[in-house]
């Protein structure tokens, strides 16, 4: 059922050139204040990621919170398209090598706080080393494996290790611990047991650290399906936050939000319905991206808001592929619709704008600034 704000929102965007990223600011900033005060309440600073919305006027909206303390980034490249806007407190959330990108971060300290996590003797040596070279401080946090296994230790004595050398190093500054909850979502998300697990080998690594006269000033947690349970782990100090800002077709699918917190959609538009129970859109892989999503035993690309029934079950480049049998009225030839795309990170980084519908009711064209950069 097309609701009166769908409605409103696409006779705005009528004139659009399809397919396009369309964010409601409303919901944005309602998903701002629901963050920042769930870390209030908590005790929490707030470092959002940019690596999901890679966009500067968003970045700005979330810095008008003191809560917020600085900026995540996954890679140099992204902060280098922000850095008239992500200043000041920046952690380089992804394990950085080559000297190239290490070079420019140690620059950049001259500036900026720059804090770096690490998970490895080789890429701690390599920072301290560039550290030297241009005389600068760098912070690391160490990444503490709770569970995903993919980077991160567990180990209190691999750990420990680390610590030590960033500690003692002239160039270095140990800051604290990284972890990232990424294994939990669905029922795992909610559960007290999930949490209960990761305390059990977090607990060893913060006691060790702590006989040792090392405490971690930060422990930096993140993932959006766990979000609102963090602190049920121990020690948090700030929460870094990416996709819970705009949310997606997977945070909804998994009951971490609810349909009126997604705030970003693919804009798309029906350009085929030759064969019956189906229509094509002109938003293919190069607009949702080829991330599939699992319901009901079918494979779906996206959420169609007016046509929850519609399901996206194939793409090609330019083309979208939806199933409309299960619709009771299918959508026109001409007619556009609103999709929440399974993951709205990689989205983002297919399109060089995205129109903010404004709490005004207008359509504002904004620049996606770090859109490609993977460097």
């Amino acid at each position: 059922m097309v609701t009166s704000m769908t409605t409103s929102r696409l006779q705005a965007a009528k004139e659009v050139p399809t397919p396009f990223i369309l964010i409601k600011e409303n919901v944005l900033r309602q998903n701002i204040f629901q963050i920042n005060s769930y870390a209030k309440k908590h005790g929490y600073f707030v470092r959002p990621h940019i690596k999901t919305h890679k966009s500067s006027t968003i970045a700005s909206m979330q810095m008008e919170d003191d809560v917020v303390i600085g900026f995540a980034a996954s890679k140099v490249g992204e902060v280098e398209a922000l850095s008239e806007t992500v200043m000041g407190d920046i952690l380089m959330a992804y394990p950085t090598l080559g000297v190239q990108r290490l070079e420019y971060l140690v620059r950049l300290s001259y500036k900026s706080n720059i804090i770096v996590a690490i998970d490895t003797e080789y890429a701690l040596k390599m920072l301290a080393r560039v550290a030297k070279s241009y005389d600068a401080i760098i912070g690391v946090l160490v990444i503490f494996d709770a569970g995903l296994h993919r980077c991160g230790i567990s180990d209190p004595k691999r750990i420990l290790e680390l610590v030590r050398f960033a500690a003692n190093h002239p160039n270095l500054r140990f800051d604290g611990i990284q972890m990232y909850l990424g294994h939990l979502y669905g029922n795992d998300a909610l559960s007290h047991e999930s949490f209960t697990q990761i305390n059990n080998i977090w607990e060893p690594v913060y006691d060790i650290l702590i006989k040792n006269e090392l405490r971690p000033t930060i422990v930096s947690s993140g993932s959006t399906p766990s979000l609102y349970n963090t602190h049920l782990i121990s020690h948090v100090t700030e929460i870094r936050v990416g996709t819970a800002y705009l949310n997606d077709y997977f945070v909804l699918k998994f009951n971490h939000c609810k349909l009126e917190s997604c705030a970003a959609m693919v804009v798309s538009r029906v350009i085929s319905d030759i064969v019956d129970g189906q229509v094509i859109i002109d938003a293919g892989s190069k607009a949702l991206s080829a991330k599939q999503l699992l319901r009901n035993e079918n494979l779906e690309m996206g959420y169609v808001l007016e046509y929850p029934e519609a399901r996206i079950f194939r793409l090609h480049e330019e083309h979208g592929w939806v199933d409309v049998s299960r619709c009771p009225k299918a959508p026109s030839i001409g007619e556009c619709i609103s999709i929440v795309p399974v993951n709205v990170a990689l989205c983002m980084n297919l399109f060089d704008t995205f129109y903010l519908y404004t709490e005004e009711g207008n359509l504002q064209k904004e620049k996606i600034e770090a859109r490609g950069c993977v460097n």
